[in-house]
């Protein structure tokens, strides 16, 4: 099937105002984000210079760190298991989420979790820029939300 050059330039004319068409959604009051057609605000947000996470970490006799893999606190998968850490952070249920999490360190027999003496729920703030751009994969700050001895 051919198509003349005024059908041809016609079609692309409409794809092009289609895929911008969203742009506009930046200036409105009340943006409104759809598939397939979206503005992606997730890309435009203006985001602070540090981001909070939730994690465990682990010591052991010598005070070595150990960060713990987010699948000790959780099933489901790296998102999933990140959302539930943070729920359980922000609750009145943090120690008792610790405990659980401590309990199931205290179960395995491999190195390094049958080395630890205890865990921390802590929230680590890190420089987004730094982190992803020069490497600084250290927290700018780091506050200690619960600790439990593991059995």
């Amino acid at each position: 099937m051919k198509y003349s050059q005024k059908q041809a330039i016609c079609a692309s004319i409409i794809v092009v105002v289609l895929v911008l068409s969203p742009i506009w959604q930046n200036w409105a009051s009340n943006p409104k984000d759809s598939f397939p057609l979206s503005y992606y605000p997730m890309f435009s947000k203006k985001r602070e210079a540090t981001y909070g996470v939730y994690y465990f970490v682990g010591y052991d006799t010598a005070k070595n760190r150990y960060t713990i893999p987010y699948k000790m606190a959780g099933t489901g998968g790296f998102n999933q298991v990140r959302r539930q850490i943070k729920k359980k952070a922000r609750s009145s249920n943090a120690q008792a989420f610790t405990q659980q999490v401590a309990a199931r360190i205290g179960k395995e027999n491999r190195y390094p979790y049958n080395k630890l003496l205890h865990i921390e729920l802590v929230k680590g703030y890190y420089h987004l820029e730094n982190y992803f751009l020069q490497q600084d994969t250290l927290p700018v700050y780091e506050k200690t939300l619960a600790v439990q001895l593991i059995k």
